[in-house]
């Protein structure tokens, strides 16, 4: 093959279009002595794609490096996460398996220790392998339900996951999962996070509520667990009834679930309220069925305890303890803020003042004095409980009818004894105050 025939075959197969140049040779150029037209102009071809490669050839290479670190970020991102989430995994066991152990958060000085309803409880904390039941603790405010409730599952430890409901639902998720030392996965990986903002997320379980990915956290570690130690574990949901009012349905659904857990024996759920509207709201449900009965309630110191506590804890003499007792009963957050006041220098009777002002705001809030809607019906349950100092919840709602039941209820005047299904004044102070006003109430 000539030359030229070469060349014209060069140029057709390996260089694009773009790299001839049709252009004549200048008129003042000439060709190497040596060197021949053909020759040369393929030279000029061979420079060319030599400049056009090189200057493209730094970007393309840098390209791929990007793309490769970038590949390669992601996976040792997702391979972090997935090492991480088999350690949460095992640390969601172990933390199960040791139990949550709360602190009481009480001074020794002023901690009323009450041996008996703390043996119960810690009972309670520690099912048989076949237990099908859950269990409700109740009692009014400031009975000492959570103090108590938190030595109980200290003192039992293993098994025993305690989770305080917060006044503020959305932090509930938070609450659990840090009792129980869960992680939501998206929040190990930065991928993930990423991809969920971009796209939106692609995981089912990742729409989920986060206090529902902790409660499968808990059942995951469990089945762990049951299978370890061949008895389910035990949660606590304390201050339960902060769900009652804004969140009824969440309230309904950890009910149905302890229901469906006791019966498969997967766990142990334990409800401890502070409010009567939380045990007669669960008790209306068919999952009441598998709630153990009676309803476990804490109630008030009795006198002797209560006098005890007020010589031997707070140092207040015999004779104006005795006066104090009478005034605010053995409920034991009423008692310790009565020594407070007494103790830093007010009277017995400015203290005693105080306490029948906020009485009476509750009787004005259920509408029980003169001249408001339920001071009739209000006037015969007074006097029934005078009587008997107990009435049957049915007696009670032939007092009042309907939703007005419930409502008089709410206002703290009266109580509901959900172990008994009777109903009660709601403090000593309530009772002093109609013993103090007795002609509103003939």
């Amino acid at each position: 093959m000539s030359s030229s025939k070469i060349t014209q075959h060069f140029r057709s197969t390996v260089f694009p279009i773009h790299f001839v140049n049709h252009r004549r040779p200048y008129a003042n150029s000439s060709p190497s002595p040596h060197t021949s037209p053909e020759e040369s102009t393929s030279s000029s071809y061979l420079n060319k794609f030599t400049k056009y490669t090189a200057k493209r050839l730094p970007t393309a290479i840098l390209a791929n490096i990007i793309v490769t670190g970038l590949a390669g970020l992601i996976s040792v991102d997702l391979m972090y996460a997935r090492y991480r989430n088999r350690c949460n995994e095992r640390l969601l066991n172990e933390t199960v398996e040791k139990g949550t152990r709360p602190r009481a958060g009480i001074s020794s000085d002023k901690f009323v220790p009450r041996p008996e309803i703390v043996e119960r409880l810690k009972r309670i904390f520690q099912p048989y392998e076949d237990q099908s039941s859950y269990h409700m603790v109740y009692g009014e405010h400031g009975t000492g339900k959570t103090t108590l409730t938190r030595i109980a599952s200290s003192e039992v430890g293993h098994g025993v996951i305690y989770v305080d409901v917060p006044a503020n639902f959305e932090k509930f998720a938070e609450e659990f999962a840090r009792a129980i030392n869960f992680t939501f996965e998206e929040r190990i990986s930065f991928t993930a996070q990423l991809m969920k903002k971009i796209l939106g997320s692609t995981n089912n379980k990742l729409n989920y509520p986060e206090w529902v990915r902790a409660m499968d956290a808990f059942k995951r570690a469990s089945v762990v667990y049951k299978a370890k130690n061949g008895k389910p574990p035990v949660i606590v949901y304390d201050n339960i009834s902060r769900l009652v009012h804004k969140n009824p349905e969440i309230l309904d659904i950890l009910q149905d679930d302890a229901k469906d857990n006791a019966d498969d024996s997967k766990y142990i759920a334990v409800f401890v309220s502070s409010e009567g509207s939380v045990p007669r709201r669960m008790e209306s449900r068919s999952a009441w069925s598998r709630a153990d009965k009676p309803v476990i309630e804490i109630g008030d110191l009795g006198e002797k305890e209560s006098i005890d506590y007020l010589v031997n804890k707070r140092k207040i003499n015999s004779v104006e303890a005795k006066k104090l007792y009478e005034l605010v009963g053995g409920r034991i957050v009423d008692l310790k803020s009565v020594a407070g006041k007494f103790l830093a220098g007010q009277s017995l009777e400015v203290i005693k003042q105080q306490i029948l002002t906020e009485v009476k705001k509750k009787f004005d809030s259920a509408n029980l004095l003169r001249n408001q809607s339920h001071h009739e019906a209000g006037k015969g349950v007074i006097s029934a409980l005078l009587d008997s100092k107990e009435i049957d919840t049915d007696v009670f709602r032939e007092f009042f009818k309907g939703e007005k039941y419930n409502e008089v209820l709410e206002a703290n005047v009266f109580a509901y004894h959900p172990s008994r299904d009777t109903i009660t004044f709601q403090s000593r102070s309530v009772e002093y105050y109609i013993q103090e006003n007795a002609s509103i109430f003939k």
